[in-house]
């Protein structure tokens, strides 16, 4: 049984997930050996250092620290067995654990169902936690209006409040009260442009 922890990253529209994984990716420390799911490349920051090979269909890219970067384009749970499969057969660079950045609009709980509903995926991957970014300064509009911002902070097990720079400290401390209101299990923590300690991120065993 491999078991390889999983960490899914959401937030609404403009929250700072790619800023996040841009920082996990090129910190100081980068985690040696670990996978990405993101939904498009583009805002994925990737000096030319990292990138090692291209797969011809797009969908895999290796990096010099064993890290593997791969747009989600199918079901994803097609993709995991995808993953599972390609690592196995060493068709990628081994890694170790995953991270999964949702899109802006996703619901949460049907992302992390993948993960109990089919025993291959079940048994090949455990969940470790759902974080989730929160824009400071649109988020209360956002959780007035968009029931999936609101499934987003009800599911997270770490909360990363971005953007606090552009509120004032009533307006934070509100966000934080409502937050916490919708969430109390979840910790808060103020992040900018996604810069946050790994032990902030992995293994928080939600």
């Amino acid at each position: 049984m491999i078991d390889i922890p999983i960490t899914i990253i959401g937030g609404y529209l403009g929250a700072g997930k790619t800023s996040l994984i841009n920082s996990i990716l090129t910190g100081d420390s980068p985690p040696a050996n670990l996978a990405v799911l993101v939904n498009d490349f583009g805002d994925i920051n990737l000096d030319a250092k990292w990138i090692e090979e291209k797969s011809p269909d797009g969908k895999i890219i290796g990096l010099t620290n064993g890290c593997v970067c791969c747009t989600v384009r199918d079901d994803l749970l097609a993709v995991m067995e995808d993953l599972y499969w390609a690592r196995l057969q060493r068709r990628m660079p081994r890694f170790v654990r995953l991270v999964i950045e949702t899109t802006g609009l996703a619901d949460p709980g049907p992302v992390a169902q993948t993960f109990f509903m089919d025993d291959e995926v079940a048994e090949s991957y455990l969940l470790d936690s759902i974080l989730t970014l929160v824009d400071a300064k649109h988020a209360p509009l956002q959780l007035n209006d968009r029931q999936e911002a609101r499934r987003q902070v009800g599911f997270a097990d770490q909360i990363f409040i971005s953007k606090s720079d552009l509120v004032d400290a009533d307006a934070l401390d509100a966000l934080q009260h409502r937050l916490k209101h919708m969430n109390p299990r979840a910790p808060q923590r103020a992040v900018h442009f996604g810069e946050v300690a790994l032990s902030e991120v992995f293994d928080l065993r939600g």
